[in-house]
């Protein structure tokens, strides 16, 4: 899959090779908490995946002419709930949409908002703006057929009550995995109102919105989770959004940059934020996830690097590069079973594979990977 979507396939092995029971069956195209942040901000925070399907969070900023969002989410009918909260919070307009970055689950609610707020401007860096260009039309026209393909699999799984490796699967691995499935189909149905919506203003370092007395900075600290991640700063109350360069209980590393992706939490830790709000869970008040992730990554990359450098292979830096202290720390913040069973995995699989890329001059692009 494409997008947050687009890395389903291999969080389905991955997760699913250590599924936990999925505590409730609730859709993640159905749910989110609407929490005020401050005056004239409010975002919708989505719960932890409890089957390896994402929802992003959004927020709205609230000037005195107009409104910006941050992010409009992947289902078109989430998308338009939210909008319909948004017009019970302010009568202003929604003139700006801000996409952190190009993956789907941020930018899939684009077309709703362009419906509901004709002639929005939508922005993102220029880097953002050209893959959603480019990818969108493609996932959304592929996805359905992915989708249902890995529906069958994970059915036959557990019809043979085997796992992808061969053992048995428990009673609690078959309702994760039916769980998976039937989330599966049930976002399939957002398809159909699916609409291309990309960037319409692409920039490349810094550029500033005035929304009527709030200032709102978007910025590009430099590559993360992807190449144009974009940054949100609102110096009125030192807020922070921070798209998927900080995603807790566990980052995304799939086409990530492992080596730079420090410095570029360094440049946020030094705004010292108040507020963060990170593209997946909730809301914080402090830069200790930061420092966390900044650290982990580190670690993972000189580990890698020096492995690399002594002619291990990819299998062989596997098997040794593990970072238990880590996935402890990881482990300990996840609040769904299935992110404490394998949250840190989904992590450390793609890291791994990108540091070694990056470690070797191999470095693929990001959309390829």
């Amino acid at each position: 899959m494409r997008g947050r979507l687009r890395f389903i396939p291999v969080l389905v092995s991955l997760l699913l090779a250590s599924a936990a029971p999925a505590a409730e069956n609730k859709f993640v195209n159905e749910q989110y908490d609407l929490v005020p942040i401050a005056d004239g901000v409010y975002s919708f925070i989505a719960p932890e995946s409890d089957s390896g399907v994402v929802q992003s969070n959004c927020t709205v900023i609230i000037g005195a002419d107009s409104v910006l969002v941050v992010d409009t989410g992947q289902f078109p009918s989430l998308a338009q709930r939210m909008i319909a909260d948004i017009k019970k919070i302010t009568p202003k307009p929604v003139r700006h949409i801000v996409n952190t970055h190009w993956h789907f689950d941020h930018v899939w609610g684009n077309g709703a908002f362009r419906e509901a707020y004709p002639g929005v401007a939508i922005i993102s860096t220029e880097f953002t703006r050209q893959l959603v260009e480019s990818e969108g039309p493609k996932t959304i026209a592929n996805q359905p057929a992915i989708n249902a393909q890995q529906v069958a699999d994970i059915r036959k799984l557990i019809t043979a009550g085997k796992s992808p490796d061969g053992g048995a699967l428990s009673e609690n691995a078959k309702r994760s995995y039916t769980h998976l499935a039937d989330t599966l189909e049930h976002v399939n149905a957002e398809f159909p109102h699916t609409m291309h919506a990309p960037p319409t203003i692409g920039f490349e370092k810094e550029l500033t919105i005035n929304l009527g007395k709030r200032e709102v900075k978007i910025m590009w600290l430099g590559r993360a989770n992807t190449a144009g991640d974009a940054v949100v700063w609102l110096p009125d109350i030192k807020l922070l959004l921070t798209g998927d360069a900080a995603v807790y209980p566990a980052p995304f590393a799939f086409g990530s940059y492992i080596s730079e992706w420090p410095a570029t939490l360094q440049k946020m830790i030094d705004l010292n934020p108040a507020i963060i709000i990170p593209g997946h869970g909730p809301v914080m008040h402090d830069t200790s996830y930061l420092k966390l992730v900044a650290e982990m990554c580190q670690a993972l990359f000189t580990q890698v690097k020096a492995a690399v450098a002594e002619g291990s292979t990819l299998e062989a830096i596997r098997k040794k590069v593990t970072l238990p202290d880590f996935k402890q720390r990881i482990d300990a913040l996840a609040t769904t079973d299935l992110m404490r069973a394998s949250g840190f995995n989904s992590f450390l699989y793609p890291a791994t594979d990108r540091a070694y890329q990056e470690a070797s001059g191999k470095l693929k692009p990001e959309n390829e990977d």
